[in-house]
């Protein structure tokens, strides 16, 4: 057992933790800010959480390709950072904080000057699009900024700076609350604004956070030495690098992003009662699949520095304890969430036949659970840590676009099953992704070493 895992080893479980802990927190409190806006507007009825609910999928499938462009760069910072070679750091930090802010710019626009357009992707419902169109033109104007945070609290992560990002989005969040209750409901003086008064309170909230966490990360960390000027450094020979272990994920995070839209908008067209079902069901899954991605997070940096080291023997080490960590965790979460999802479920005002989908919805990813959380890790924590990203990005790609996704629609517009079959046919990708990593992680052939000059 000494030779298989790192479980006895002090220093990588404390580094592990500490990665971990404020990655979790933190996307708790990302996934939190649009928590409060689904509950928090659950009084209203079931067009407003819909309109919430396809608002938020836009801005959740960016959130996407900001986890790949943020995660893009910490496949090849984190190495670097294990042989404390600043200047590829910084250079690598250049190109991914220049290209998120070129993707950004164009969500901005497209969200904040078409917001009708771009909710008829999700839903034909006139009534949710009317509501949703002002809430996600509010929404579209944080993009940019929400972008640069992102990418420049992944770079942090990656040479374990992770207080400073943890700590602007815990205050982001507690704004986020006190502006959505005051715009929301009416308090304190203020006109009720209901769903746009959410939209008001996140505005507020990420703008903060991006003065917060960029701010630090351009005028005060050393570790990087990141400075404005530094926007223009040159690639040079990284750009080779740059496309070819880190436009990968953000090609990967992309679709996989894209393909939980399409999801979306499959139970957008089927009615607005399982539009609702998935939104809330949705919810509750998002929160689950913190730890994962918490796990995920910290495997892919821990990994990395391990190979920028050398110690190619203790990656594989570490990468069998956190395979078995997050196997165990996926079985011990199943138990307090059933026994949580009644006062989950009863919080909103919805129907009973809507609660109904939900608890199915919530019965179907129980079972998937386990596996599901293994995909995760292995996938979007180890390999890609590893550098082994154009193969995640084949595994991703095959497992949704050939199989879950044509299935899913099949099952909800030609043969007419019933939304349980639809959404495990929506879902079935992840077991099969499980497997497919598995037994890529097995070979061993997902170690790939990145030098700044090849």
């Amino acid at each position: 057992m000494k030779d298989l895992f790192e479980l006895k080893n002090r220093n990588f479980l404390k580094k592990s933790l500490t990665l971990l802990l404020p990655v979790v927190l933190q996307q708790l409190i990302t996934v939190g800010i649009n928590f409060l806006d689904n509950l928090m507007i659950g009084p209203f009825g079931e067009t407003s959480i819909a309109a919430a609910a396809f608002g938020n999928q836009i801005y959740n499938f960016f959130q996407f390709i900001c986890m790949g462009l943020g995660s893009g760069a910490v496949v090849m910072s984190s190495q670097f950072w294990g042989r404390r070679e600043t200047d590829p750091m910084r250079t690598t930090a250049a190109m991914a904080l220049r290209v998120t802010a070129a993707v950004c710019a164009l969500f901005t626009v497209l969200c904040a000057g078409f917001p009708a357009m771009m909710l008829r992707i999700f839903t034909n419902d006139a009534a949710v699009i009317f509501t949703g169109a002002p809430y996600l033109r509010l929404i579209g104007v944080t993009f940019l900024m929400a972008g640069l945070s992102s990418t420049a609290t992944y770079l942090l992560r990656s040479v374990g700076t992770v207080k400073v990002s943890l700590l602007g989005s815990s205050i982001a969040f507690f704004i986020n609350l006190f502006f959505n209750w005051v715009f929301i409901y009416g308090k304190l003086g203020a006109p009720r604004l209901e769903l746009v008064g959410a939209a008001v309170g996140t505005v507020i909230a990420r703008c903060f956070e991006f003065l917060f966490v960029f701010g630090y990360f351009v005028f005060r960390d050393s570790k990087f030495g990141f400075r404005l000027k530094h926007f223009a450094l040159p690639a040079g020979t990284l750009r080779k690098q740059y496309i070819k272990f880190s436009i990968p994920v953000l090609v990967s995070d992309t679709l996989l992003g894209l393909s939980l839209s399409l999801t979306n908008v499959v139970y957008g067209h089927m009615s607005a009662e399982i539009a609702s079902a998935g939104s809330i069901s949705g919810s509750l899954i998002q929160l689950i699949s913190i730890i994962n991605i918490g796990w995920s997070g910290a495997s892919a940096i821990v990994i990395g520095n391990t190979i920028g080291e050398g110690d190619f023997a203790r990656a594989k080490r570490e990468g069998n304890t956190y395979i078995l960590m997050s196997f165990l965790f996926g079985l011990v979460v199943i138990v307090p969430i059933l026994l949580l999802r009644g006062p989950y479920v009863s919080m909103y005002n919805i129907q009973q036949e809507t609660a109904d989908l939900v608890y199915t919805m919530l019965n179907i990813t129980f079972f998937m659970l386990p596996i599901q959380t293994v995909a995760y890790v292995i996938s979007k924590g180890i390999l890609r840590g590893g550098g082994d990203t154009r193969f995640l990005l084949l595994a991703d790609s095959s497992c949704v676009w050939f199989l879950s996704l044509p299935l899913g629609a099949l099952a909800a517009f030609v043969w007419h099953m019933s939304p349980a079959w639809v959404y495990f046919f929506l879902r079935v990708e992840f077991p099969l992704k499980g497997v497919i990593c598995f037994i890529r992680y097995c070979t061993g052939k997902w170690i790939k070493e990145i030098r700044a000059r090849n």
